[in-house]
């Protein structure tokens, strides 16, 4: 194998029978990423389609990480929560990975906070991204909106009123519609119907704004302040209520910013795992 081919090499598997992940790279660093909502919208098999994207989103970690994109099990509880889904990520850093970075998007940065918390020794440094310590206040009646959708099993309007609330600009406007039109043809897959709720009902009860301080690794909280699920206000808290934090924050981006940015968001992740101070990134 050329070096080329061991630094975008991948494996798929399923950690203890029930973990399903994606493993990119061979690099001597180890960075653990906990998915969002969007984990439990797909039928748990990292296809073609899906390895393509993590290897996009990560391509620029692979020459010193070995990348791990970790799911939750399929046929979630009913209480399934935040804390219960943390002892799980941590059971797969002490047994499968080693300590590692760890990486949480969206509602994996509620679940990344936790596993920081309760087990310090497998976390090297923490990422909070697009996420923060609770749910906004104003991003609840969009998430029990998402919830009527799932309930319904209505995939097409879940994911075309996400997209509303992700993407600035053309994007926000075209997206949403080609969701509803072209992406017909291709709809979400959830092999669990009920783990999108399930996952919902676990975004809106979480609330760790009160255990900020007893999170040990340094961290790192990088977001918008145009997103509606983790606004600026809840950024800010975030990071003021860390012991040991940097924060950075797009002034003109939504909860999408991590794609519609993401040479930018993924370079600031990069700096920071390596140790270099951050500053809030400036728009272009």
């Amino acid at each position: 194998m050329s070096v080329s081919d061991a630094r975008t090499a991948t494996k798929t598997g399923q950690f203890a029978d029930l973990y399903p992940y994606l493993r990119i790279g061979t690099g001597p660093k180890t960075l653990l990423v906990i998915p969002g909502l969007g984990d439990a919208m797909f039928d748990g098999e990292y296809g073609r389609q899906e390895t393509w994207f993590f290897k996009q989103l990560f391509d620029g970690f692979l020459d010193e990480y070995t990348v791990y994109v970790v799911s939750r099990p399929r046929g979630l509880a009913d209480d399934y929560f935040v804390e219960a889904m943390a002892q799980d990520y941590a059971r797969v850093l002490e047994s499968d990975t080693g300590s590692a970075s760890v990486l949480g998007l969206s509602m994996g940065g509620l679940i990344a906070q936790e596993v920081a918390r309760e087990r310090p020794d497998l976390v090297e440094r923490l990422v909070v991204g697009v996420s923060g310590c609770r749910l906004a206040a104003n991003g609840r009646p969009l998430v029990r909106q998402l919830r009527s959708f799932a309930l319904e099993e209505d995939w097409i309007a879940l994911r075309s009123h996400l997209y509303e609330h992700m993407f600035t600009g053309v994007r926000g406007r075209l997206y949403p519609l080609l969701s509803r039109t072209a992406g017909r043809l291709q709809p979400p897959t959830p092999a669990a119907p009920g783990d999108v709720v399930t996952s919902l009902d676990a975004v809106l009860e979480y609330d760790g704004s009160d255990r900020l301080g007893e999170i040990e690794p340094r961290t790192l909280v990088i977001g918008a302040a145009e997103d509606p699920f983790f606004t600026e206000a809840i950024l800010r808290e975030t990071h003021a209520g860390l012991p040991d934090s940097q924060l950075a924050m797009y002034r003109d981006g939504k909860h999408g910013v991590f794609l519609e940015k993401r040479a930018g968001f993924t370079g600031w992740i990069r700096r920071f795992l390596e140790g270099e101070t951050a500053r809030v990134p400036q728009q272009p």
